[in-house]
């Protein structure tokens, strides 16, 4: 279980633990105790007020940016290393494409919140 919760994360950084749950049909009680081993392993971190997990190879910047993709714009207020003043920072812009880039999961993520905001007008 540990080496399917720790492929799946790296494959798709930054999901949380009920789209974890949802994504690899596991118990809640198995995913918690495995993603706990992990995280005490040093094998994944969590980032955020709403957890979501990364693979200890990926940089945190980056890890931030997957995770303001994955949130939308309610995570501007905790993504506070990527703002300079009350914008993103100009560096920001490439770490947020490549992540869409080399993750397709972003991808659906991004067409989801847009959705979302579409829906809101």
């Amino acid at each position: 279980m540990e080496a399917l919760i720790l492929s799946h994360i790296s494959r798709c950084p930054g999901p949380y633990l009920r789209q974890l749950q949802k994504e690899l049909a596991a118990p809640l009680g198995t995913l918690d105790y495995y993603l706990t081993k992990l995280l005490r392993r040093g094998e994944i971190y969590k980032l955020g007020r709403r957890s979501r997990y990364f693979p200890s190879q990926l940089d945190e910047l980056q890890a931030w940016a997957i995770y303001l993709l994955r949130e939308g714009p309610r995570a501007l207020e905790e993504a506070g290393r990527l703002k300079c003043g009350k914008r993103l920072c100009p560096e920001v812009r490439g770490l947020l494409l490549r992540s869409v880039e080399s993750y397709e999961c972003l991808r659906r993520d991004l067409v989801d919140n847009f959705i979302i905001l579409m829906s809101m007008l």
